[in-house]
């Protein structure tokens, strides 16, 4: 498990290095399952339709899931990986990341 963890701190920390190339995390997006998630500057919107406010920079929010959604207590991360792509990770309360890293697409693709 600890091996694993180090793996996705090395992916999250180069996909950190190639946001710097993106715009900003800000907009919409959308996972490959339906869910997605609109990001306002630290305001976040869930798929269930809740406000939260975030942990924000240009290219990386995380917040804390909301009581009554799926995962509710989790902490959600996202990087963005260029434009139309950001890095998902849902982390237990011990800190462990939950399944495995997820690409996130822009709902509407930046041209």
């Amino acid at each position: 498990m600890k091996l694993r963890f180090v793996i996705l701190a090395a992916i999250m920390t180069c996909a950190s290095t190639q946001a710097a190339l993106a715009d900003r995390i800000d907009g919409t997006w959308c996972s490959p399952d339906g869910k997605s998630v609109s990001v306002d500057g630290p305001r976040v919107t869930t798929s269930h339709g809740n406000a939260v406010d975030a942990n924000y920079n240009r290219h990386h929010i995380d917040y804390t899931i909301p009581a009554g959604e799926p995962d509710e207590g989790d902490q959600f991360r996202a990087d963005q990986l260029n434009d139309n792509q950001i890095m998902v990770v849902l982390f237990g309360a011990g800190g462990e990341p939950k399944g495995e890293a997820e690409i996130w697409t822009q709902c509407k693709p930046v041209s």
